[in-house]
């Protein structure tokens, strides 16, 4: 049992010197001055180091580092994302950190130094690195569906990833990669498709002439039928006087005569003006399609029917 409690303490004790070790800036024989809401910050973050709440420590000094962007703050990110099993972060913040560091002058800035390329090398084991080749006029890069930045590399779990590309104009390519442990691949994507244009369709001369005449006829013959329609009323209302005038008797031959006449006037006036009706119905429609057609020149036909005519537009 002791020595059990002996090995836990030792483990607490090297993982804390190890996450410990990037408190002070490598290279800076004096650390640049901080702000108070900074230094409470890495003070509470080394206190959950030493309790060893490392994701509490790690979410803390995300706050310092966006308060106050540094190599330190990145290099501890990237020891705690190590230990917490944040793998891709990792790889990142690490492959930062050690580009950044300068050259160590001492035995500490030494061992720290050593330190920290020994983490990005045991998280290069485990995780894969991704070199992007956008095609030109991209606006977004995202692998997994989260941005990444173009021409930096990209380090994702071992597996099988989607790589998307988004144009500025609404274009987007797609690739599927997969990768496993260690392994650096290079992902080329295809060129965007030019953008289709609308496609229309010339406006044809015949079909304006041939709408605009056949309104145009249409309306006139409403007009003439209209007229001849009243004309057969004037004529009905005439017959129908001279039969209540009382001067035929109702039982003559010329009253049934009147009579006849005046019914088929009615009958004429019904049909002239039913006929006219439907003239300038069809008139109207045929022009308020015509100048459609030439509002909006995309699809129209025009077929002959035998009772007149079908127009049909698509937009």
């Amino acid at each position: 049992m002791g020595d059990r409690l002996l090995f836990v303490h030792a483990a607490r004790a090297a993982t804390l010197s190890v996450v410990l070790a990037g408190a002070v800036p490598l290279g800076a024989a004096e650390p640049p001055p901080r702000s108070r809401e900074v230094q409470e910050l890495i003070d509470e973050a080394e206190k959950a180091a030493k309790r060893l709440e490392l994701a509490r420590a790690r979410e803390l000094w995300a706050r310092v580092n966006a308060i106050a962007p540094s190599t330190m703050a990145v290099c501890q990110l990237g020891q705690y994302d190590l230990r917490l099993d944040r793998l891709e972060e990792a790889a990142a913040e690490l492959e930062e950190c050690v580009e950044k560091m300068p050259a160590p002058t001492d035995d500490i800035e030494r061992r720290r130094y050593e330190v920290r390329h020994a983490d990005l090398a045991a998280v290069r084991q485990r995780v894969a690195e991704l070199h992007v080749s956008p095609p030109p006029g991209t606006a977004r890069l995202l692998v997994d569906g989260r941005e990444v930045s173009a021409g930096s590399p990209v380090f994702v779990a071992p597996g099988q990833h989607e790589v998307t590309a988004m144009g500025e104009q609404g274009q987007v390519v797609r690739a599927l990669v997969k990768v496993e442990a260690r392994q650096s691949r290079r992902v080329p994507l295809p060129p965007f498709e030019a953008p289709k244009a609308p496609v229309t369709s010339a406006r044809a001369p015949w079909i304006i002439t041939a709408g605009a005449a056949a309104s145009m006829t249409l309306l006139l013959a409403a007009v003439e039928l209209r007229d001849a329609g009243d004309f057969a009323e004037h004529e009905t209302s005439a017959k129908a006087a001279r039969l209540s005038d009382g001067s035929m008797a109702p039982s003559s031959a010329q009253f049934r005569e009147v009579y006849d006449e005046a019914s088929a006037a009615d009958s004429r006036a019904s049909l002239f003006h039913g006929f006219g009706t439907a003239a300038l119905v069809a008139g109207a429609a045929l022009g308020a399609a015509t100048v459609a057609y030439v509002v909006w020149p995309r699809k129209a036909e025009i077929r002959p029917r035998c009772a007149g005519a079908e127009v049909r537009l698509v937009w």
